[in-house]
C-alpha cells in the first residue's frame, strides 16, 4: 500500500484539508493509498512514498534523505483537479 503524507506547519490545519481531498481523489480512482498528516518538525519520523506540502514549507524540508525528491508542492490544498493532476503525474513517474 502506498503511503502519502500531507505536511503543514502544525499538522492539523491545511494538511488535514489536503488529506481529505487526497483521500477523496484516491477513492474515486480506486487506489489503495494510506493518507496521513504530520507537522514539518516530525517529518523524519514519518516515512512515506509521497509527501505533499506548500512552497513555503518545502523550503524548510530536511536536506538529508530523499524527502524533497518525494515531495509534491501544491499551491492549493482545496483544488481537487490540481491535486489530482500532481498526483497522477507522480504515479506515472513511479509506474503505479
Amino acid at each position: 500500500m502506498m503511503k502519502i503524507i500531507s505536511v503543514c506547519g502544525l499538522g492539523v490545519g491545511s494538511s488535514v484539508i489536503a488529506k481529505l481531498n487526497i483521500e477523496s481523489i484516491m477513492t474515486a480512482e480506486q487506489r489503495d493509498v494510506d493518507v496521513d498528516t504530520i507537522d514539518l518538525g516530525s517529518i523524519k519520523s514519518a516515512p512515506a512514498d509521497i509527501y505533499v506540502t506548500t512552497r513555503e514549507l518545502y523550503d524548510d524540508f530536511p536536506d538529508d534523505g530523499d524527502y524533497r525528491a518525494k515531495t509534491l508542492v501544491l499551491t492549493n490544498f482545496v483544488d481537487q483537479a490540481d491535486i489530482k493532476a500532481h498526483l497522477d503525474a507522480r504515479f506515472a513517474e513511479l509506474g503505479v
